[in-house]
């Protein structure tokens, strides 16, 4: 290696430590911010969807009537289901 490419390799490394010191401060402040809140008002706190954004995906929420459908149509087959065993045993028997 040449003299010129040390120097290029040091100051690489000089970055990259840089940067893993910025996400590391980064995460301290915020992990700081989200504690005042907690102990301030509670109930401002963020959900971790808000606190961050690049990391977590917000998800949809179903609406309840979507899930009441669905536990209905169900709960329908269900009984269809039985209603055809009950009636194969009694065949059977």
């Amino acid at each position: 290696m040449t003299a010129d490419e040390i120097a290029l390799s040091g100051q690489a490394r000089q970055e990259q430590n840089k940067e893993l010191a910025q996400m590391i401060a980064w995460i301290v402040y915020n992990g700081a911010a989200l504690t005042g809140v907690a102990v301030n008002d509670p109930r401002k706190f963020p959900k971790i969807e808000d606190a961050f954004p690049t990391l977590f995906e917000k998800k949809e929420q179903q609406d309840w009537w979507v899930m009441k459908e669905r536990m209905e149509n169900f709960e329908k087959a269900k009984k269809v289901r039985m209603f055809r065993f009950d009636n194969q045993e009694a065949v059977v028997k």
